[in-house]
């Protein structure tokens, strides 16, 4: 742990090691993050043994305590994503995580919506529901066979198209969202608003905006 510690900053917090937690670790490796820079807690041997032979750091311990939370420099983490298993716990370990670290992106899992609101209130700033994702594609399913496989695509490094997010360059700036001809531009983000591709706002690409994109997958092609 000591020499752990020494080498921790601007690393992933991965709280939970089930289905969800070990999914979003692979993920995270698929697309390039270095397994050496992922901090796994659970209090499951399994789980930690799956995750270690990922080539994972991994701590047994209850990431409900400030202590833990400290060993792992949650405050100088890049990231956490919260995936506990129960929703009480995992916003317990939200409420945890953003007192310990106030700017630290937070991830977290739920499944029950009335617990989403709570998530966010907590200081989450992602919540994902996989039940209502499900949902979401299952009914896509209804207009259209091909419309669910193309979301589990861009859901993915491993599919043909990717989405991305990143900060507009310098060249861009005075360009329109759909001016460029490497990507699909689909959002801008700027400051707490956000513009569809169709909107005037994004006709005009200004010094500080965030697009999301879709980018063909290179390796996959």
């Amino acid at each position: 742990m000591k020499i752990l510690q020494r080498n921790l900053t601007g690393h992933i917090v991965v709280i939970g090691f089930g289905v969800s937690g070990s999914e979003a670790v692979k993920e995270l490796i698929a697309r390039g993050q270095n397994p050496r820079k992922i901090v796994v807690i659970d209090n499951g041997d399994g789980n930690l043994e799956d995750a270690e032979k990922l080539g994972c750091n991994v701590l047994n311990a209850d990431a409900t305590r400030d202590q833990t939370l400290v060993s792992v420099k949650v405050r100088q983490a890049e990231s956490v994503i919260v995936s506990a298993g129960r929703d009480d716990t995992s916003i317990l370990i939200v409420l945890t995580v953003r007192h310990l670290a106030p700017t630290v992106p937070i991830s977290v899992v739920v499944r029950a919506s009335d617990n989403e609101l709570l998530a966010r209130q907590a200081g989450a700033n992602n919540v994902i529901n996989p039940v209502n994702f499900a949902g979401f594609l299952l009914a896509g399913t209804c207009h259209g066979e091909h419309i669910s496989e193309y979301m589990s695509d861009l859901a993915t490094v491993r599919g043909r198209v990717m989405l991305r997010e990143r900060v507009v360059t310098k060249e861009e700036v005075g360009e329109p969202l759909r001016g460029r001809t490497e990507a699909v531009g689909l959002r801008v983000y700027r400051g707490i608003k956000a513009y569809g591709f169709w909107e005037a706002e994004a006709q005009l690409l200004e010094e500080g905006d965030i697009i999301v994109e879709i980018v063909p997958n290179v390796d996959r092609l």
